[in-house]
């Protein structure tokens, strides 16, 4: 395994960053959800000058890691824009989508006009048949009804990517939620002291940090994994990495929220921002339950290796059970 990213991809990443915070930082996510229609030409603007639209993950690692640097930078900001999906995009399209295989047929950013590929959690291709307009409820404000017909047993060669690039986002998010919460524990002050120095809030950010840090060393393994070519492989460790990035982004959510008391419910904090608009990664194309359950499947028929050798082993112990 590849523990280091390349400095190449750290400079992307530092320079997406700057470009975001010049343009607002967080404050574009409550731009963007006053002008939803803004994002596609905005974006463009911001980011298309980098270059970043040029990368090509499949050709060789140091691509690969710069695409994922970017996502967590941009993740770091709250940018609502479909980064990862298009870094991830197959030959011949703009950007790949994942569809839902159950239920309410939506999809993050797919009110986007590009030209989409489509793949399930599974791995399988899918075609689009239609695109609506934004659905614009609070936790779904970008998030838009489609249809799409899925061609099982079709594999789509870059819906490991695009799942690890998601993931890769939503470390963003949780890192800057982490790091927030942190300076506002230190700031906020209660019985004459600072709340970091209570034990109970000491343990609670010791849970979010270690959650974080874990994430991050899987999101590395993970892209490690799907440089080495093996399609089946890389899509066992990409679908594991996001079932790990929703778990942790419960914990540091929750978290947050709490430290922040009542107000970390208000949308003027940044920490209801991330909560809010991380919500159509989290539960899309599946929830939690649902990515399990489609892990389990994947280790079933793949096997699975992962970073860490003894929970691989009950991983696939409780998978073969699954199956039986």
């Amino acid at each position: 395994m590849k523990s280091t990213v390349s400095e190449e991809a750290l400079e992307l990443g530092q320079a997406v960053g700057e470009a975001i915070d010049a343009a607002g930082g967080v404050d574009l996510a409550r731009e963007f959800e006053r002008n939803p229609a803004a994002r596609g030409k905005r974006v463009d603007d911001l980011l298309g000058p980098l270059g970043i639209w040029e990368i090509e993950p499949r050709e060789d690692q140091v691509q690969l890691e710069a695409a994922a640097e970017a996502c967590r930078a941009a993740g770091g900001r709250l940018l609502m824009y479909p980064i990862a999906e298009r870094l991830a995009r197959p030959v011949g399209k703009d950007a790949i989508l994942l569809v839902p295989t159950t239920g309410r047929r939506v999809a993050v950013h797919a009110d986007i006009d590009l030209d989409w590929a489509a793949a399930t959690l599974r791995g399988d291709s899918a075609q689009l048949t239609h695109r609506g307009p934004l659905i614009g409820e609070k936790l779904a404000k970008f998030v838009a009804e489609i249809d799409a017909e899925i061609d099982e047993g079709v594999p789509q060669e870059n819906a490991e990517l695009v799942i690890a690039l998601q993931s890769w986002w939503l470390l963003g998010v949780l890192e800057r939620a982490l790091a927030d919460t942190v300076v506002y524990v230190n700031e906020r002050e209660q019985f004459g002291r600072p709340i970091i120095k209570f034990q109970a809030t000491q343990f609670r950010l010791s849970d979010v940090t270690v959650a974080v840090q874990g994430l991050a060393e899987l999101a590395k393994y993970t892209l490690w994994s799907i440089a080495q070519g093996d399609r089946a492989t890389g899509l066992v460790d990409a679908v594991a990495l996001r079932v790990s990035a929703v778990q942790a982004a419960d914990t540091v959510l929750r978290a947050g929220h709490q430290l922040h008391g009542a107000m970390g419910f208000a949308d003027e904090t940044n920490i209801s921002q991330y909560s809010r608009h991380s919500q159509g990664y989290r539960r899309l194309p599946e929830g939690e339950t649902r990515g399990q359950l489609i892990l389990a499947e994947l280790i079933a028929e793949n096997g699975w290796a992962s970073l860490f050798p003894i929970a691989a082993g009950a991983a696939q112990r409780d998978a073969a059970a699954v199956r039986v």
